[in-house]
């Protein structure tokens, strides 16, 4: 992330900044330079401002930039977009448009903001409506440093993570705004004397030592739960997580696996990875300080249905935690879950067929090996033993001699084994392994059933609040008593004041306690308009009475709402069919 710093000179980026932050003025001839925004710097000036306290008016901000009303409604659609990924809302009163919540709130949309900026690598004047790039460059230098006095390897992105909250924390606490005192849970009273933890302490008191800024005790406890929500093995090695608390992470594991179909619970790696990982989650969490990870968009259109199971979970944990786990979070998971998968499955060879002497197939084979992954079984046979293998678990076959037709792919290489014979090789190694499975293949029901199922459950209606359309929904169900269904209500709009089931791109997957439902039942709402759900607006509501019985049908269910999301015209239609 930090080398978009090197890219540019400090003084004379400095220097550019005074010019642009002049723009976030609205007074004296300033609005002259206001006239040359782009859209796109526009829309950060403005959020720069909203996070700054203003109250802002759509004819006010129409008047200062010399655009029209419905120029700035799509700046505020874009701001409101932005804001959401962090649980955080725009505010209305008769000043205008403005951002509520603490200052903790307001510390996350700048943090989130100038990790995007560095992870584009521009707009270095409209980070400079954020943060001082000078202080950036400061505690970069300062917290790099010590952690290579202190011998510690700490990963890039996790240093930056510390890097980014530290230097939002400094630059707002010197405009006089500082982060309220944490109420420390169960999970987090180890924080409580941060003098049990020196390698915390000395970091963030570098700082303090190169008189860039002077921390309230409140600030460093801030600070410390970022920096072991950053890396708890590195900065607090003698640390234990509570037993109960890997309880909890192995009942996580188990509720994965029902869902997907496959045991993961004995693989020891993913246990201790996740709990380490979660752990770090929580404390940032009591922080109420995000992770952003920049692959969230490949990892829900790669894997949208592991996606959508690990999101169910999670929102069940975040419940019973009290937590609000947002979607970075949710993919970072994700990604231990698909490496858990990956290891689970059963190594595959490859056949290599060569008519030449030993010696000749040996060389040949041994060069293949350096372009092929260790995993990878290379076992060489003869063209008569090959129509005696057994190909259930052979991946590839690369002969030098030609074959009749076989049931898997084949890569016909020269006996001298040229450049462009590897270059066929790894192709075709690379579109076995990377292909997905067929829906025929799959153990789960296929998105096709998926639909069957639902067949007749979709629904077009008018509805106002969340709670019409929870109501709505439970109304298409059959139910063995009202008492029932008012408890399964209960338990929906509990889970939402915790956790809002919101996913992303207008869908909402309101659920409640499995446990009070016999049978399981799926249904789809269309709004007449977009409705108000948490902190955003739903146009797509489904509704998930699933039971405890039926957590096998889960991820080609969670396959189709991700496929939704990716693409809402082709859900729409496939609904329109099925509705």
């Amino acid at each position: 992330m930090f080398n978009f710093l090197a890219k540019f000179d400090v003084q004379k980026w400095s220097s550019g900044v005074e010019r642009a932050c002049t723009i976030i003025l609205y007074e004296g001839d300033s609005l002259n330079n206001s006239k040359a925004l782009n859209s796109k710097s526009r829309k950060y000036v403005i959020l720069a401002r909203l996070v700054n306290g203003e109250h802002l008016s759509y004819q006010r901000l129409s008047d200062d930039y010399f655009v029209s009303r419905s120029s700035i409604a799509n700046d505020i659609a874009f701001i409101k977009r932005l804001l959401a990924k962090d649980n955080v809302s725009l505010e209305f009163d008769n000043s205008g448009t403005f951002i509520g919540g603490n200052e903790e709130e307001k510390q996350k949309i700048i943090k989130r903001v100038v990790t995007t900026i560095f992870e584009s690598s521009h707009n270095s004047s409209v980070l400079a409506l954020f943060v001082n790039p000078i202080l950036i460059t400061q505690i970069h230098t300062t917290l790099v440093g010590k952690v290579h006095d202190l011998g510690l390897e700490v990963p890039e992105n996790y240093l930056n993570d510390i890097i980014v909250s530290t230097t939002v924390l400094v630059s707002r606490g010197r405009e006089g705004k500082h982060v309220t005192p944490i109420n420390a849970s169960a999970l987090s009273r180890l924080l409580q004397n941060l003098d049990k933890y020196p390698v915390v302490y000395e970091l963030l008191e570098s700082v303090e030592e190169y008189g860039i800024y002077h921390f309230s005790q409140d600030e460093l406890r801030y600070l410390s739960y970022v920096v072991l929500g950053s890396g708890l093995r590195f900065f607090m090695q003698d640390g234990t997580i509570p037993a109960s608390f890997e309880k909890k992470i192995h009942t996580l594991i188990e509720v994965v696996s029902e869902r997907i179909n496959l045991d993961l619970t004995k693989d020891t790696r993913l246990e201790d990875d996740l709990t380490l990982h979660l752990y770090q989650m929580v404390l940032r969490l009591q922080a109420d300080t995000p992770v952003i990870n920049p692959l969230l968009s490949d990892i829900k259109k790669n894997y949208p249905g592991l996606f959508g199971i690990v999101w169910y979970a999670l929102v069940d944990f975040a419940t019973e935690n009290h937590l609000t786990i947002s979607d970075d979070e949710i993919s970072f998971v994700t990604i231990h879950f698909q490496a858990a998968i990956e290891r689970s499955k059963k190594r595959r060879r490859i056949l290599f067929v060569c008519l030449n002497g030993i010696g000749t197939s040996a060389l040949l084979s041994a060069q293949m090996r350096q372009i092929l992954p260790d995993v990878s079984l290379i076992q060489i046979v003869s063209r008569d033993a090959l129509s005696k293998q057994d190909l259930s678990d052979v991946a590839l076959i690369i002969s030098t001699i030609p074959l009749p037709k076989q049931p898997i792919p084949v890569a016909k290489i020269s006996p001298m084994l040229t450049a462009d014979d590897m270059k066929q090789i790894m192709n075709k190694y690379i579109d076995v392994v990377m292909q997905k499975p067929s829906a025929s293949s799959l153990k789960n029901p296929s998105v096709t059933n998926v639909l069957n199922t639902i067949q007749g459950d979709v629904y077009f209606a008018t509805v106002e609040s969340q709670e019409d359309a929870v109501n709505y929904l439970l109304s298409t169900a059959t139910w063995p008593t009202e008492e029932i269904r008012d408890e399964y209500k209960k338990s929906v709009l509990q889970r939402e004041e915790l956790q809002t089931t919101y996913l992303g791109n207008g869908f909402a997957i309101p659920h409640g306690d499995p446990s009070l439902l016999e049978a399981s039942h799926v249904s789809v709402l269309f709004p007449e308009k977009p409705i108000k759900w948490g902190k955003n607006k739903a146009d797509v509501i489904i509704m998930l009475m699933v039971s405890k019985n039926d957590k096998h049908s889960m991820e080609p269910i969670m396959d189709l709402i991700m496929q939704g999301i990716n693409n809402k015209d082709w859900f729409i239609s496939k609904m329109t069919e099925v509705g």
